[in-house]
Order: C-alpha cells, then structure tokens, then sequence
C-alpha cells in the first residue's frame, strides 16, 4: 500500500539522516553566484515548480530555467506580463497552467512542451483538467462561445491530441418531446458547465461521469464502449453529488457514490455487480476500503437535498453509517449507525477505524468495528478542535486535535470502558499557535503553545509529563514545527531555533532578528511560508508536503491520492513515464531528497557589520549558519530558495537573476 511504504521510508529516512559538516559561525560560505542570467525586461516574478524548474515571469515572456546548469531552457513571449497568481500547478501533476482572458495554456515547465493550448480548440472556458496518471495522458472538457462542447485527450510527453470528442453530452437514451424533452435539454445544458467526475480505472478505460450518465470511454480512441445510468433514488432524476472511486483489491470493477448510494460496476462492459446500491443516511462523502468491507462515509446534504427520513438536531442534518459486502454490496449493519453529521475521516486501526465527524464545527469520535459494524462507544465524544492524529493503545484511544476557531487544540486520551477523556488537564495549544507533535519509537513528543513546554507522552500507557521548563522565544514568536534529530529534537521559528535533548533540557538557542522593513517581511514570509520553495503552487506535488498530507489530511479521498502520488515519486515507474523523461527523472530525484529531513532552515537578519540585510543558512543540529548569501540593502529583495536542489535564486538588478548555492 502507498501510504505504509512512505511512512517506512520517512520513519527509516528522518532520525538517523546525518547533517552535512557545518562551517563554524566565524566562518560560513561565502556568497559568490553559480551562475547569472539575463532577461529581456523586468522581473516580475519567480517561482520553483513542483518538477524542479524555476520560472521566471517578464513583461516580455514567461521563461524556465535550468537550475542546475543556469540556461534558459526555454521561453514563452505569448505568457509576458502575467501575475504570479495566473501561473499555477495543475493539482496532482507536474504540470502548470498559465491563464488569462481568452486564454489556456498548460505545460510541462521542465522542457517548455506545451500540451494544451485553448486558442486551437476555440475554447472561451475551461470546465474540466485532470491529469490521468496511468497512460500517461491529459483530458480537458471545455466550452465554446457557440457548438458542442469538447473534451480532448493529450499525451503528456509530446503534447500530441490523442483524441477530442463533442459527443459525449449527447443522451444515451430516446429523445423526449414536451416538458420532458425540456427537462432533458435543460440537464444538458447544466452538465455541459459542470466539471466531469473522471478516473482512469486501468490502462484501457476511462470512466466519466456527466449530470446525465456513467460512461466508459476507449483510452486510445474517446469512443463510448458502454453507459450506465444510475439507480437514484427516483428514476429519471440524476444524481446530485457523484464520487467515483477506483477498487483497492479488485481490479476488474469501479464504485461510484451517488447521493446517499454506492454501487459497484464492472469495467468490461459498466454491468452493475450489485443487485442493488448500498443506501447510507446522507450523501456518500468516502469509502475506505478495509478487509472487512467498504466504509460508506456520509456526509450532510445541503439543506432540502436530503433523502429518506431526515432528522435535523441543532441545525444539524443527522447522517448514517454503513459498511458494504464486497461480493452483494448488502450493509452489515440492519439499518444505518447514526451519526451527528458529516464523518470525515475513518482512521484504520487493525480491525477497528477511529471515526471523526464534524457537527457544525464541532468534532466528535468514536470507535468502529467493521466487522460487526458496531461502535465501541455508546455515546460519542466531542473534543476540541478537529481530529489530527489518532491511534488506539492500551490505555485508550490516543488524539491530537488541531485548534478552531473558538477552541484550542489538545492532546488527551478516551477511556474506552467510560465513553470520557482520561486527563482532565490535558496538554493544550492555542488558536493562533498549533499544537506540534512528533513520534520517536514509544513517545509521542508535543509541545504545547499554551504554556510553552514540551512534553512526551507514553504510546502505551497514556501517561504525560513536562519535559521542559518554559521556553520563550525572542521577538515574541511561536515556533512552527518540532523534529527529530540524532541529537534530540529541534523547535524553528521564523527567527528562532532551539535544540533539545530528549530528555527535554535546552541545549542550545539561536535567535536572528528580522529586518523590520515591510518589503524585507514580506520576502520573508515568502521564505517561510512554503516547503521547497513552492511559492506560488496551489498545491505540493512531490515531497515532504505529500507526506505531511498524506499522514494529516482528515479528508480520506485527500489522503488517498496524496499517498498513491507520494508512492509513484519514491518508486519511479509507469506512473511518472508518461511525463517527458527530464520532467519524470527530476521529479523522483526531488522526491527522494525530500524525504531527508533538511539539515538547515533560512533566517532572513542583519547583517552582522550593519551593513545590509544577510540570508542565513542555519544547521538543525548545531545552530550555527553553515552559508550567508548578502542581500545588499533593497528594501524588498526578490528571491527564492528551493531547499531540494540547495539554491537560491536572487534578483541583482531589474532583469537580471543570480544563483547561488548554499
């Protein structure tokens, strides 16, 4: 499984990753640029991408370069002058697409091949993108200012149209006349302007769903091999809110969730292999597929969308649970397990999935046993916050809880005979500074941001205490992350680094004031505020980013993809093969790196002499700055730091870029 295999290897990579030999404090690195680039204009902008590129925006074009050898790879005179905002990832890809009025473009940012340009469709919008790792293709539904709408399908090495279709809106069924041909014209219409619902379900199918029909699409040709209409609730009305979901361990077969439905469907020929969908208590949300059946996840309807019976507690539209057979899709359970709103994640714990619902902001857990689809507890515990980390021990069930907006953060553990937390006093954050937490073999390591200690609890026992006296951090600042070293732990700041013994006493603690200047603060933030350097991208694609989500997401469907796509990166191989062999290649190589910890972080400061503004490249393990790179005295430098590729990349003048290596 995906997600197992990047946690063995984060686990193996993060505490015995030596750090590189750090210069002494007297004496860092010097600050002499690799190499230096000149562009046709201003710069406007920079970004890395999540492939490893670095684009450069001008008013004269957009343009990738070579990190590494420092060459314009290539340029785009036809993307000048766009904001930094236009240029984005396409999620769960390595690809990016810039857009503007009347315009589309999305790309391969290592070798510049542009995959899909709407100019040579006639595209006035872009409805649907969606990258289909499996063959190694791109699909875009879109519309026209008049005609059929198009979906088309791209090859993501060379860019080629493999296929474009305008039929795929058309009715499967007999053409209706008076209000009925209406209606249908009208779903058209709607289904037309609304984002399909696509998977690729192996190499030789794919499967979409519009508002009207499930279809099964030839992948080499886009010609329909069969379509299926699903069995809502009233026959004719299509279904709402459509999930589709590929099968874990059964390869010849998709589910797809419809409204408060899930049906199984056989890929061959779209067959139903259920006699009859299995019916939740609300909206299907997720499945999580455990060896004991399929967890049907419900969620609330919007208000007058719900079906059956509906009750309403609070404000609140109740839902049910249900776990599904395999072979029929019958329910375990008699009739739906009552919960108080949406759940939105089932965390799996052997034969056993920790439930968290959400209730109007409010969260709620309980114990599942699939097998007998039964909860372990009679009443459902609120805690506070939203569920972040869960696991069942010996003493109970273990919780970490991320701060609301009304409630703090909390470490505690449920006593499963009672249905109440154990600790009354329980290990606290803040609602503007998280909890941090983090495992090392049987303790569970947190700090805690109310009273500014660091604290272990015992995995097995359940039993806390502080490890540290208070630690105050100069200017005033909450650290943002906590790990593991060899040597202990590390708590970072912005412009605060603390090293600690396990034993929770304070080694060492480095502080680096920031500039006060508003442009310097916000190139600051910049620095800080993304992993890698990935300013800019609407979401990480490679890395520790993926690892973090996959671990933390409380939304499954998140956690799925985001661990399948971290596999594919770690492990190479036919999912990555259909990007260009650069593009592919870079991406793994960024992947593995990312799973080392990085050995240093960057703090924006003074210069020691006073003269300027310095960029300090601090060690985890020794506190000390290992490089320096001089910023001069701009009052807003522009630059970026990829921590993968150890760059930074720094605007000298208008048009020209430097890079150094740190």
């Amino acid at each position: 499984m995906a997600l197992p295999l990047l946690l063995a290897l984060l686990q193996a990579a993060h505490p015995t990753t030596p750090a590189p030999p750090a210069p002494t404090a007297q004496t860092p690195v010097g600050s002499v640029a690799a190499w230096t680039l000149h562009f046709n204009g201003d710069i406007r902008w920079q970004q890395i991408t999540p492939a490893g590129a670095l684009l450069i925006s001008t008013d004269g074009g957009l343009a990738g370069v070579d990190v590494e050898r420092g060459l314009i790879v290539w340029q785009k005179p036809e993307l000048g002058g766009l904001p930094v905002d236009s240029v984005r990832m396409v999620e769960g890809s390595l690809l990016m697409e810039a857009a503007r009025p009347g315009l589309s473009v999305i790309f391969d940012p290592v070798t510049g091949t542009e995959l899909f340009d709407s100019r040579r469709l006639g595209l006035t919008r872009i409805v649907t993108r969606r990258v289909l790792p499996q063959t190694g293709t791109l699909i875009v539904h879109g519309r026209r200012a008049s005609g059929p709408p198009v979906v088309a399908l791209y090859d993501l090495k060379t860019g080629n149209q493999r296929w474009v279709s305008e039929s795929l809106f058309q009715e499967s069924g007999p053409k209706k006349g008076g209000l009925g041909g209406l209606m249908q014209g009208l779903m058209r219409v709607a289904s037309e302007a609304t984002q399909l619902e696509v998977l690729q379900a192996g190499p030789d199918v794919i499967v979409v769903n519009t508002l009207t029909s499930l279809r099964g699409l030839d992948a080499r040709t886009g010609a329909t091999r069969w379509s299926a209409t699903l069995p809502t609730a009233r026959a004719g009305n299509p279904a709402k809110h459509v999930r589709l979901f590929p099968a874990i361990d059964k390869p010849d077969r998709i589910y797809v969730g419809f409204d408060d439905r899930l049906m199984a469907y056989r890929l061959a020929d779209g067959q139903a292999l259920w006699a009859k969908p299995a019916i939740i208590q609300g909206w299907v949300h997720a499945i999580v597929q455990h060896p004991a059946g399929i967890i049907i996840l419900p969620e609330s309807p919007p208000p007058g969308e719900a079906t059956g019976n509906v009750r309403i507690i609070n404000g609140v539209v109740q839902t049910g649970l249900n776990i599904a057979r395999y072979e029929d899709g019958t329910t375990l359970a008699e009739k739906p397990l009552r919960m108080r709103g949406t759940v939105t994640d089932a965390i799996i714990t052997g034969g056993s999935a920790v439930l968290a619902v959400d209730a109007e902001s409010r969260t709620f857990v309980n114990v599942l046993d699939v097998a007998t689809a039964t909860v372990r507890l009679e009443k459902d515990v609120k805690i506070k916050g939203q569920l972040a980390y869960a696991e069942l021990t010996p003493a109970g069930l273990l919780y970490i809880s991320r701060s609301g907006s009304a409630t703090n953060g909390e470490v505690n553990i449920i006593d499963l005979a009672k249905g109440e937390q154990k600790y009354k006093d329980a290990v606290e954050g803040t609602q503007s500074a998280p909890l941090l937490h983090v495992v090392d073999g049987r303790t569970l390591y947190v700090f805690a941001s109310k009273d500014h200690k660091l604290y272990s609890v015992d995995r097995q026992d359940g039993s806390y205490r502080a490890l540290s006296p208070e630690i105050k951090l100069e200017g005033k600042e909450d650290p943002t992350a906590l790990e593991i070293r060899s040597a202990g732990l590390v708590l970072i700041a912005p412009q605060n680094l603390v090293l600690l013994g396990r034993d929770g006493q304070i080694k060492q603690q480095v502080y680096n004031p920031a500039p006060q200047l508003p442009g310097l603060l916000r190139a600051l933030y910049r620095i800080n505020s993304v992993r890698a350097g990935l300013y800019g991208a609407a979401a990480s694609a490679y890395g520790d980013a993926f690892a973090q989500a996959s671990r933390q997401a409380t939304d499954t469907a998140a956690r799925r993809i985001t661990g399948q796509l971290a596999a594919a990166y770690s492990q190479g191989g036919a999912q990555l093969q259909g990007y260009s062999t650069q593009a592919a290649a870079m991406a793994s190589k960024r992947f593995k790196a990312s799973l080392t910890t990085p050995g240093s972080v960057f703090v924006l400061t003074k210069s020691p002499d006073g003269n300027g503004n310095v960029l300090l490249q601090i060690d985890k393990d020794t506190g000390q700055p290992r490089s320096r790179v001089d910023l001069g005295k701009q009052r807003e430098p522009v630059y970026a730091v990829d921590d993968i590729s150890g760059m930074l990349f720094l605007q000298t003048t208008s048009g020209t870029l430097a890079g150094y290596r740190l």
